[in-house]
């Protein structure tokens, strides 16, 4: 990430025909250790206009990840129920061009359950896409995309402070699993990008990194130790 941002500021400099530091120091990387951390990340991302009160809702903040998969989820429930009608009876041709895949660039959000490391901890590269439109089939959360829109939605909503209320049943599953509760979430979520600098993570992880990068000490352990247990 720090040799692709050079890059990036270096070409955009030269085209400004500027010298200086082109980042200025509001955009840093971080190192996402583990499955928690992959979800608070993607939470806190696509909640970004939702925070800034730029949208209301997931579905209208335009230009996140979940927009586009949103956007291609109703293109295809809204032909499903339309073929069903003789009155809209479409060709095959027709619903297609009607469901092409605005999110097609996007890795799918949930892992395949067949998805596995060889003995040398090696990525499984079979999954890499055939078809130039992103680079992998893999996806990166182990949970449907279902289940994800519906934690979006609910953090969302929990962030606005104009619809709070208590944990969904179907929610309640996934942040057990995490060992958190829907305050802490949530307050992860909100401080994603003050409480961790370059590694987030469980506290475990997190020593496994400090000892890899021979530092004494990582920011946000004690803060990985209160939310992820």
């Amino acid at each position: 990430m720090k040799a692709l941002c050079e890059n990036i500021a270096r070409r955009a400099n030269k085209e400004d025909k500027v010298t200086g530091s082109f980042w200025e120091g509001r955009f840093k990387t971080q190192k996402l250790l583990d499955n928690e951390a992959i979800l608070a990340c993607s939470v806190y991302v696509d909640l970004n206009p939702i925070r800034a009160n730029v949208a209301k809702t997931p579905e209208e903040s335009r230009f996140t990840s979940d927009y586009e998969r949103i956007a291609t989820r109703q293109a295809k429930t809204q032909v499903k129920t339309q073929s069903k009608t003789a009155k809209f009876k479409r060709s095959k041709v027709q619903q297609s061009a009607m469901t092409r895949q605005r999110d097609r660039f996007l890795v799918p959000l949930a892992l395949p359950k067949s998805y596995a490391k060889d003995a040398g901890g090696k990525e499984d590269r079979s999954m890499a896409c055939k078809q130039r439109h992103r680079a992998s089939n893999k996806g990166f959360l182990r949970m449907t995309l279902d289940k994800y829109l519906d934690l979006l939605d609910w953090t969302g909503r929990q962030i606005r402070k104009d619809k709070s209320g208590s944990i969904p049943e179907g929610l309640a599953p996934i942040l057990e699993r995490l060992q958190m509760s829907g305050e802490t979430w949530v307050d992860c979520v909100k401080n994603f990008g003050r409480w961790f600098e370059w590694a987030v993570g469980k506290e475990q992880a997190l020593n496994q990194e400090r000892e890899r990068a021979g530092v004494r000490r990582i920011q946000g352990r004690p803060k990985a130790t209160a939310i992820f247990g």
